[in-house]
């Protein structure tokens, strides 16, 4: 035993006792009949719950009046018992390591001991409404792996063996009964199993000696019981307890823990939730606060899982399209199921399902969030964040702090716009980009256009050709606008309808994607290279609206040199618009606007009023000299029917930049004829 270092020195220990004798057959059988009677448990789930507890006599006379917790849509019942830690097991599936997964979408299960086997799926509620939980594995190496996983993780991030050593687990895990059924034909085995993650058990596992994922298929009573009478040898034999070995002392300390056995749910009347999402809700609930909560990503996933869990329990999409959205299915395996395998319109049938405006869809979506989360608005935003967890499990690996990146990048990259009405249709490439350029031609922003941008967010972001903000430092961004502004700006013009269509293309092909003119033909530099597209490049081509086109150093023609010239027209605009303001917040003394009380001279207003007004006739005329030889898509600016961004910007990300862009020429131009990226649509696709 180690002797005591930094805050193990300050911490009184906790005494060392003799612990009580494991319980006899009868008294732990007649607990389980007690769970079956009182609350509709399964024999192997009650039996479970029993054998794990210290004194099955008090436990059953806490099963006559259970604590009730309250979640969304109901309460779960609960007794406060003391269980042996050697029967218990922590959650494989433990939350905090959501990000790091690698899901069969991404095609690296099994390229690495890291994603060996696919992530174990989220348990859910046993049949027949009992309280109880199924969790399927592929076989008993599944779970070893998982639970590996997770205590590596725990280890490195949330150690808590110091704390154990000295005073054992101080305060409650929560336990549900949990089927693991294999898909081997393995015997299937029940155990109580942590719901919320639960570094503690986790921790004190390992101060025991004992693999987590061995509990399930070595409980043994009589080794139980053996085993605590010669650690209570040991403490007799001591006599003083100065005088006991760490090393027993600490096992002592270790081997129970005081825990809330989850052993029923009682739903509001009306109310749809089950027992498994009721867990759910409860472990959300706890994990929304301090000391050590899941972080953004996390959460993020875990709301992502609940989503798709609810829609698929209303059984408004199919189990296998819940798998794919899920991105349980390699590419290989969603293409032979009938789905798309281009991870571009898995990222847009996504981000439709949680945008979707049918009540069932949404009543659905919003009963899976509320029951994670305590936000009280679901707006657009949060919506496209969660949907972004699941697009970002088709990423290939990447170092974490590139994946972070990503995942910032990506959470802005779906413009609002897509919570209007669209669908995400499965056409090939070339299809929905000629019925977005037929949008273009009749002046009106559509479906076409808003399932164009969502499958080009993907690629664009992934391949670092489009980011989020960078700071100022070693900058060349022109502007500061999310992703997703950059995108919708795209696909109000046929030039950017052009260059999204090529993104496609060239991901579809395995390549970067290659900058257009504005007929769609991909550009060369002077050597006849290929151009590759730049998020500088974008935000320069697709400036904002209002800014005018982006200004040409040299102009060398007519076109050139009127961009300049209206480029300078908006900047004057803008000023125009900020002298305005700075008119406006001269205040007088009692603390009103000074315009409103003195006014402006006359004879000025009318002046500024002339000059205006010539403008204002004059834009119309433009605008509609523009839309007959561009066909450039022209919006209602007053349309407010969509939630809006909330303006924030990812301001904490290192200024230095991104290193996902690493050059701007193709180096292997001159490869032959594209692909056209063309799928057939998609029959499964139809359930959603």
């Amino acid at each position: 035993m180690e002797p005591f270092s930094g805050v193990g020195e300050t911490v009184l220990p906790r005494p060392v006792e003799a612990l009580p004798t494991p319980a006899l057959a009868p008294a732990t059988r007649k607990l389980a009949d007690k769970l079956i009677e009182r609350f509709a448990m399964g024999e192997s789930a009650a039996t479970a719950l029993a054998q794990a507890v210290v004194d099955p006599s008090t436990a059953r006379q806490a099963a006559e009046s259970p604590e009730r917790l309250r979640v969304p849509g109901g309460e779960i019942l609960a007794i406060r018992a003391e269980v042996w830690t050697r029967n218990v097991i922590p959650d494989p599936r433990n939350p905090r390591i959501a990000p790091s997964r690698r899901h069969p979408a991404s095609n690296l299960v099994g390229t690495s001991e890291s994603s060996r086997f696919r992530p174990l799926a989220e348990p859910v509620a046993a049949s027949g409404g009992r309280p109880e939980l199924v969790q399927r594995l592929a076989n008993q190496e599944h779970l070893a792996w998982a639970a590996q996983l997770a205590k590596e993780y725990v280890l490195d991030h949330n150690d808590w063996r110091e704390s154990l050593r000295h005073q054992g687990v101080m305060t409650e895990v929560w336990l549900a009964a949990t089927a693991f059924q294999h898909e081997d034909g393995t015997p299937g085995v029940t155990v109580p199993v942590t719901v919320e993650g639960s570094s503690r058990v986790t921790c004190a596992h390992d101060l025991l000696d004992l693999r987590s994922a061995d509990v399930p298929y070595i409980r043994d009573t009589a080794k139980l019981r053996s085993h605590i009478r010669k650690l209570n040898e040991a403490i007799t034999t001591a006599g003083d307890p100065a005088q006991i070995d760490p090393d027993v002392a600490v096992t002592v300390r270790c081997e129970r823990l005081p825990a809330l056995l989850l052993v029923g749910f009682e739903p509001h009347d009306g109310a749809t939730t089950d027992f498994g999402v009721a867990v759910k809700s409860l472990v959300a609930l706890r994990h929304v606060d301090p000391p050590k909560p899941w972080g953004e990503a996390a959460e993020n996933e875990a709301l992502a899982d609940a989503v798709v869990d609810e829609i698929e329990r209303r059984k408004l999409i199919t189990p296998a399209k819940a798998d794919w959205l899920r991105g349980a299915l390699t590419p290989d395996q969603a293409k032979a199921a009938g789905f798309n395998d281009d991870p571009s319109v898995r990222a847009a049938a996504i981000v439709r399902l949680f945008a979707e405006r049918d009540q069932k869809i949404h009543a659905a979506v919003r009963i899976a969030i509320t029951g994670q989360s305590t936000r009280k608005n679901i707006t657009t935003k949060l919506l496209l964040d969660v949907a972004s967890s699941l697009v970002m499990r088709s990423v290939p690996e990447v170092d974490a702090r590139k994946r972070e990146r990503m995942r910032k990048y990506l959470k802005s990259a779906f413009p609002g716009e897509l919570a209007k009405d669209w669908q995400a249709t499965f056409r090939g490439t070339e299809e929905l980009a000629q019925a977005a350029l037929t949008e273009a031609a009749q002046g009106e922003p559509g479906v076409a256009t808003r399932e164009l941008a969502a499958r080009s967010a993907y690629p664009l972001v992934i391949n670092g050709q489009l980011t989020g903000d960078r700071g100022t430092q070693n900058n060349d961004q022109p502007d500061r606008r999310h992703p997703g502004e950059v995108i919708d700006r795209m696909r109000s013009t046929p030039h950017g309808v052009h260059q999204l269509k090529q993104t496609l293309l060239d991901s579809a092909a395995g390549r970067r994607a290659r900058k257009v003119d504005e007929t769609g033909k991909v550009m060369q530099n002077d050597d006849g290279r290929d151009i590759l597209v730049t998020d500088a490049d974008l935000r320069r081509t697709f400036p904002p609206a209002g800014e005018g086109p982006s200004p040409t150093p040299a102009p060398r023609n007519t076109a050139e040199i009127l961009g300049n010239a209206l480029h300078d027209l908006a900047t004057s605009i803008h000023a125009v618009a900020s002298a305005v303001k700075a008119v406006e917040a001269v205040r007088g003394d009692d603390g009103t606007r000074a315009i409103d009380a003195l006014g402006a001279d006359r004879a000025d207003c009318e002046a500024w009023r002339t000059v205006l007004q010539d403008v204002l006739f004059k834009l119309p005329v433009w605008q509609q000299r523009s839309v007959q030889r561009h066909g450039i898509l022209t919006e209602d600016p007053y349309d407010l029917d969509v939630d809006s961004d909330d303006g924030d910007r990812d301001g904490d990300l290192d200024d230095a930049g991104v290193d996902l862009d690493d050059g701007d020429v193709e180096p292997d131009a001159g490869e032959g004829a594209e692909p056209d990226g063309e799928k057939e649509p998609e029959g499964p696709a139809a359930d959603v």
